[in-house]
C-alpha cells in the first residue's frame, strides 16, 4: 500500500542501523535535539564520550540551576541515521484538568473536555530534514504517530479513511498524522503527503504551545491536519510565499468526499521583534462522495497571526481569523475572532502567560450545535522546565457565553451554565 511506503522506508533503516551498530566500534550518543518548543539537530563528539567527567557535568546542567538549562537529552541514534541525517525522537504528554462545578467533563473545551487523568499524546517521530546549504538540492520526509485522547482528533475524520477508527477505546485511539516527502533545491521546497497545518498560531502537538488547554480559535475554527501538496519559495530573509493543493480538512488519502481546496499564505518578518503569517484554504469542502446526500458545500478560511517581541522577555502575540461555509445544504454559517497571547520569559527555566479569547460561532455550527453567540475565556498559566527534557504547564481558565441557548443546552455543567470556572496541569516530557 502506498500510504505505508515511508514508514517502511525509514522503519527498515532504523533495523539496518540498529545491526550496524551492533557490528561496530561504540559511538557517542547523538541525534534530534528536541526541547519544548525548539527543534535543532546537535551531536555529540567524540570526545564527549571519551571525557566521562565532562559528560557527568552535561548530565547536570541538564537540571535547571539558576535560572539556567542545558542541552535536552536525545535519543542515541543507529550509526546508519547519523550518516543518512535520519532522526528518531518523540515526547509525552499526559495531564489532569478540572472543573468548579463538579461536572464529570469541562464542555467545549476541546482536547481538555475530559475530567480524568489522561495520556494525550504519545508520540514517535522518524524524520529526515532537508539541507541545501551545502547540496544543490535534497530529499527528506517525516513520519509522526500519535496515542492518546489526542489521538482520533487528529485521525482523518474529515472523509473516514486512512486512521479512522484506529481506536482502543472510547476516548484513546491511534493516528498517523503526518506522512510526507519534501524535495528542496535552493529556496524552493515541495512537501507532499499528510502534515499538519499550517494555519494559526495554537497547534495539535503539545510542545508547541504555551498553555495546557486549547483556544476555541484553534479547536473550533481552524483544521488540523491536510492531505495534499505544498510548494514553499523562500523570497529573500524576510518573505517566503507558500501555496499547494489539499483534499479538504483533516481527511485521509482516498479524498473520500471528492474535497478540492487551495492552501497558501505569506511569512513575512518586519524586524527581529516583528512577523505576520497569513494563511488561508478555500475551495470545495465536499461533494458527498462517501456520505450520499451530505454536500459540505465551499469553505473559505483565513489567519492573520501577528507576533511582537516587546522586549527581551515580553511576547505578545494578536491572532484573528475568520471562516465561512456557503453554499451547505443544512444552511451557511461562519465563524471569527480575535485571540490574544501575552508571555513573560523569565528565565530558562521559568514563563508566566495570559491568554485571552473572543470566539464568534454565528450560526451555531462550531462549538455547541444551535448556539449562537459568543464564547470568551481567560487563561493564566505557568510554563516550569526543572529539567531541560520537561516541562510542567499548571494552568487556570475562566470561561463564558453570551448568546442563545437552544433545548436549554448551555456549554457547560452538564448543559446547566453559561459559565465555568476550570484548570489543570500536564507534563511534557521529550526525547
Amino acid at each position: 500500500m502506498r500510504e505505508f511506503g515511508l514508514i517502511g522506508v525509514l522503519s527498515i533503516a532504523m533495523s539496518w542501523g540498529a545491526l550496524a551498530d551492533a557490528a561496530a566500534p561504540p559511538a557517542a550518543p547523538g541525534g534530534m535535539q528536541m526541547s519544548f518548543l525548539d527543534h535543532t539537530t546537535p551531536n555529540a563528539t567524540a570526545t564527549d564520550a571519551a571525557i566521562p567527567e565532562e559528560e557527568d557535568s552535561q548530565d547536570a546542567s541538564r537540571w535547571c540551576r539558576c535560572g539556567k538549562l542545558g542541552e535536552a537529552w536525545t535519543l542515541p541514534q543507529p550509526n546508519f541515521f547519523k550518516q543518512t541525517g535520519i532522526t528518531a525522537s518523540g515526547w509525552i504528554s499526559a495531564g489532569l484538568y478540572t472543573n468548579a462545578h463538579g461536572a464529570n467533563a469541562n464542555g467545549p473545551l476541546g482536547f481538555t473536555n475530559l475530567t480524568d487523568f489522561n495520556l494525550h499524546q504519545l508520540v514517535g517521530v522518524l524524520e529526515r530534514k532537508t539541507d541545501t546549504e551545502e547540496k544543490n538540492w535534497d530529499l527528506g520526509g517525516r513520519v509522526e504517530y500519535m496515542f492518546g485522547i489526542d489521538g482520533p482528533d487528529s485521525q482523518a475524520f474529515g472523509d473516514q479513511s486512512w486512521d479512522y477508527g484506529w481506536n482502543s477505546s472510547p476516548d484513546y485511539g491511534s493516528s498517523i498524522a503526518q506522512l510526507y516527502l519534501e524535495l528542496a533545491w535552493g529556496d524552493w521546497a515541495i512537501k507532499g503527503g499528510r502534515f499538519w497545518t499550517p494555519i494559526g498560531y495554537e497547534v495539535v502537538p503539545a510542545t508547541g504551545n504555551f498553555f495546557y488547554s486549547r483556544s476555541y480559535t484553534c479547536f473550533y475554527g481552524e483544521p488540523f491536519t491536510h492531505t495534499g501538496f505544498q510548494v514553499t519559495r523562500k523570497i529573500n530573509d524576510k518573505l517566503s510565499v507558500f501555496g499547494g493543493w489539499v483534499d479538504g480538512w483533516d481527511s485521509g488519502w482516498a479524498n473520500r468526499n471528492g474535497a478540492d481546496n487551495f492552501l497558501g499564505g505569506v511569512n513575512l518578518t518586519f524586524s527581529e521583534r516583528a512577523t505576520l503569517a497569513w494563511a488561508l484554504t478555500a475551495g470545495n469542502w465536499g461533494t458527498g462522495n462517501a456520505f450520499p446526500g451530505a454536500t459540505q458545500g465551499d469553505i473559505y478560511m483565513n489567519s492573520i497571526v501577528f507576533t511582537l517581541k516587546l522586549s527581551e522577555k515580553w511576547t505578545y502575540v494578536l491572532q484573528h481569523d475568520l471562516g465561512a461555509n456557503t453554499n451547505n445544504p443544512i444552511g451557511d454559517s461562519e465563524w471569527y475572532g480575535v485571540n490574544q497571547h501575552l508571555i513573560y520569559q523569565i528565565n530558562d527555566c521559568w514563563s508566566i502567560g495570559g491568554r485571552l479569547e473572543w470566539f464568534r460561532d454565528d450560526d451555531g455550527a462550531r462549538v455547541v450545535p444551535n448556539n449562537v453567540g459568543n464564547y470568551y475565556e481567560a487563561t493564566l498559566g505557568v510554563n516550569y522546565k526543572p529539567h531541560a527534557n520537561l516541562v510542567l504547564r499548571p494552568e487556570i481558565r475562566w470561561d463564558w457565553f453570551d448568546g442563545t441557548i437552544a433545548g436549554g443546552n448551555a456549554p457547560f455543567n452538564n448543559g446547566q451554565s453559561t459559565s465555568q470556572f476550570s484548570g489543570g496541569f500536564d507534563m511534557i516530557v521529550t526525547f
